[in-house]
C-alpha cells in the first residue's frame, strides 16, 4: 500500500452499541457523516497526544 496516497489506511473496530449511537447522535447534531465525526476525533487525539509528547520531552530537556 502507498502511504503516500491519502486516505488509502482503513481500519475496521467494533464498539458497544450505546457508544455507537453517541457518536451518531452527535454526527447527525453537526450534520456530517459518523466517519467524518470519528476521523476528526482520532486527528485531534493523535494531535494531542503528539503535543503532549513533545511537552514532556521538553521539560525533560530542561531538567
Amino acid at each position: 500500500m502507498n502511504r503516500e496516497t491519502p486516505f488509502a489506511a482503513r481500519i475496521a473496530f467494533r464498539l458497544p452499541q450505546s457508544l455507537y449511537d453517541k457518536l451518531e447522535r452527535w454526527a447527525d447534531e453537526e450534520d456530517r457523516p459518523l466517519a467524518n465525526l470519528i476521523y476528526t476525533l482520532v486527528k485531534q487525539a493523535v494531535t494531542e497526544r503528539e503535543l503532549e509528547l513533545t511537552t514532556t520531552d521538553l521539560q525533560k530537556e530542561m531538567n
